[in-house]
């Protein structure tokens, strides 16, 4: 007989001065293959920014109880999944955007107060946690620690390690790798889930490439593979997992909000961008995508000058050059052959993605899942993370592959009751 356990869920979603609550009573499910005779499971979240819950373009408690892991766990009938949550739904955290639409201009505002505005170090965790999904770690950072000589070039984003720092000990601070994080802090695990490579796409493709690298996820490793290393560990100690591929991030509405055709028709087709490090200067190209940047939005007015002249062009960061698209093609095949060289089950975000950014996407129980951006239902205010409907849509596709591969009978989210 399998014990029977009491899950509670109270995530309450502030917005506008108005409070909704949305409550569900869960007894612990059949877990099938995972279950662990009469003993709760622990289960272990590893990844980036969609496991860890960012969205609206930061992370706080209110994002972070609405993450897929938290709520997967929730459906599993797991007790106390335990989370490195900020205090206070809004108080705290890294800053929130809200997003809109004015005479066919993208305007993004602050929410909330990002507290890096008001202290250097995020607040440390010293309790054992199960989400260790860390808010923009790219595959490219897993073992490598921020101050290894020449390891980042000076403009490279390093906003993961201020909050991989949060687990290690102050004198560690800057000296650790999420690797070498988890071996220290990752006790036994009876189940994980895996997502990884996505912030690798999105922070190269929001910098419009300048600067950055991204051939670590899109070419030949030379055969080396941390992830493939990490995740022979976990299945060596004996747990079992699932492990996600990379949705087409290019496809995300943050790149694609404005179009060749939507600014040549405004402002007409001579319109200068740099390129290649600012070293020279060209016209924009049909198969360029541009970036809702303020000096791309202006080129909706006649106030902004910027990118009408050869002499005054868009800068590099503002576009993102047809030379410099790529697919993660490459990378998903990897990840393809990571879970079956240890016998995971696949999750196809790619093709999840793909079903909703076509539309006519509806969940199990009847809701129609929207991608249109920022009136949609499915991406956050940021254009690229998932809103909290979008997290539970997630998991929902997360719970199908494990029940497949498991012979559980996790139930569905009922996508209608998140708002």
């Amino acid at each position: 007989m399998k014990k029977n356990y009491l899950s509670v869920i109270a995530t309450h979603l502030v917005l506008g001065g108005l409070t909704s609550v949305f409550t569900q009573v869960l007894a612990q499910a059949d877990l099938g293959a995972l279950q662990k005779e009469s003993k709760p499971i622990r289960y272990v979240a590893l990844g980036g920014s969609l496991s860890a819950g960012v969205r609206d373009g930061g992370i706080n408690q209110q994002s972070q109880v609405t993450s897929f892991p938290n709520l997967l766990a929730k459906q599993m009938g797991i007790v106390n999944f335990r989370q490195p949550l900020f205090e206070g739904p809004y108080k705290s955290g890294t800053g929130t955007i809200s997003a809109s639409v004015k005479n066919g201009k993208l305007q993004f505002f602050n929410v909330s107060e990002s507290i890096f505005a008001r202290e250097d170090k995020l607040p440390k965790v010293v309790n054992m946690i199960d989400n260790m999904a860390i808010p923009y770690l790219k595959a490219r950072e897993l073992v490598i620690a921020e101050n290894q000589p020449g390891a980042f070039l000076d403009f490279f984003d390093k906003t993961s390690y201020r909050h991989l720092d949060r687990y290690v000990e102050t004198r560690e601070d800057g000296k650790s790798s999420y690797a070498k994080v988890l071996q220290k802090k990752l006790e036994k695990a009876d189940f994980f889930t895996w997502e990884l490579g996505m912030d690798d796409f999105t922070d190269y493709y929001s910098k419009g490439a300048f600067g950055q690298q991204i051939s670590y996820v899109t070419a030949d490793r030379e055969g080396i593979y941390p992830e493939n290393d990490l995740l022979k560990y976990l299945v060596a100690n004996g747990a079992k997992g699932v492990i996600a591929n990379v949705p087409e991030v290019l496809d995300f509405p943050y790149y694609r909000f404005y179009t060749y055709k939507s600014i040549t028709e405004r402002s007409g087709k001579e319109i200068y961008v740099q390129r290649y490090g600012k070293n020279d200067v060209r016209l924009l190209d049909p198969r360029d995508i541009l970036l809702p940047t303020e000096d791309v939005a202006g080129l909706l007015t006649s106030i902004s000058e910027a990118g009408r002249s050869l002499h005054n062009p868009l800068r590099d960061e503002d576009v993102l050059g047809f030379e410099e698209q790529t697919s993660v093609g490459t990378y998903n095949q990897w990840v393809a052959g990571f879970a079956k060289n240890n016998g995971l089950p696949l999750i196809d975000l790619q093709g999840l993605y793909k079903r909703i950014l076509e539309g006519g996407y509806v969940s199990h129980d009847g809701v129609k899942i929207d991608p249109s951006y920022p009136s949609g239902n499915f991406f956050s205010a940021d254009g690229i993370h998932p809103s909290a409907i979008g997290q539970g849509v997630i998991a929902n596709e997360f719970i199908t592959a494990i029940n497949t591969h498991y012979d559980s009978k996790i139930p569905l989210i009922n996508i209608s009751g998140i708002r």
